[in-house]
């Protein structure tokens, strides 16, 4: 039997050598399928021993130990071609002024969630570069001016306006029995469908542990695969339909990757081969089964 402790231990120490990596470089690393180490990783996430990385290489973020984030500089060159400028820019000035740059650059500073750090300066919104020191971002910093009463009176003012006019908006009932009967349809339906899946899983000797959303044709869940390994968790996409778009695969892989668990993703019916080698490039991340 593999000892898990074990190979987190192995995960930790390669990271410390090597810095940031991708989950595909760590399975081979440690020599197990990329599934199943990307299932020892979420737990060495949610033991806060490990930090992922914002930004993407293709789908897939980076693992790293906290204290290794200056080292995702290495990996600028796969940043989008604005988002590479504007971190190219912030990185040379220290600190950027938002009010003051293109529409181009301010949407790029929110998504560089590793190398941007917001805060306000007289009440307006700034950019350090997040490697800087204190002591050098004290140094190009305005002072911080006191807040003025006048400005506080009127965000007050609209603040009560607002609440007012919720107040006073009358509230729109429709109590129809045709919706209510829809809404029963509905119902049937998506619990024919979670039954459905339920023995899927069964099958395959994996367990339903939680529901996260519901409806008519698709099915969110958090389900659990006892191994030999232990007892590792992912998250459930299940579509009653018969297709599934590589966006849909994309969207996956960003739940996935939110969820600190590898996904199984369930459909009707085989994907179309035009995106056979996308699905395979990240089927460490996210895996399609058909519902059978």
């Amino acid at each position: 039997m593999i000892d898990i402790t074990e190979k987190k231990n192995s995960i930790i120490a390669f990271l410390k050598i090597h810095g940031p990596a991708l989950p595909v470089r760590i399975a081979r690393e440690i020599k197990m399928e990329p599934v199943f180490a990307s299932a020892i990783l979420s737990e060495l996430l949610n033991e806060k021993r490990i930090v992922l990385s914002n930004l993407k290489i293709g789908a897939s973020p980076l693992y790293l130990i906290s204290g290794q984030e200056n080292q995702l500089e290495n990996f600028t060159e796969h940043l989008k071609s604005a988002e590479k400028e504007a971190f190219l820019k912030l990185k040379e000035e220290k600190i950027l002024h938002d009010e003051e740059q293109g529409p181009s650059i301010r949407v790029s500073l929110r998504n560089l969630k590793d190398f941007a750090k917001p805060f306000k300066s007289n009440e307006k919104i700034m950019w350090k570069y997040a490697f800087e020191t204190k002591e050098e971002i004290e140094e190009i910093t305005p002072a911080e001016k006191e807040e003025k009463e006048e400005g506080n009176s009127k965000i007050k003012v609209e603040t009560e306006k607002i609440e007012k006019e919720k107040t006073n908006t009358p509230q729109k009932k429709d109590h129809s029995k045709k919706e209510e009967k829809m809404e029963s349809i509905f119902e049937e339906s998506s619990i024919d469908f979670l039954e459905e899946v339920k023995k899927f899983l069964k099958k395959n000797n994996l367990e339903f542990i939680e529901e996260i959303q519901i409806s008519k044709r698709e099915i969110v869940a958090k389900i659990r695969m006892k191994t030999s390994l232990g007892n590792f968790y992912l998250i459930l996409i299940a579509k009653d339909k018969k297709s599934i778009s590589k966006e849909e695969i994309k969207s996956a892989i960003q739940r996935a990757t939110y969820s600190k668990m590898p996904c199984l993703y369930i459909i009707r019916k085989s994907p179309p081969k035009s995106i056979e080698n996308f699905i395979k490039e990240y089927e460490n991340i996210c895996k399609i089964k058909v519902l059978e």
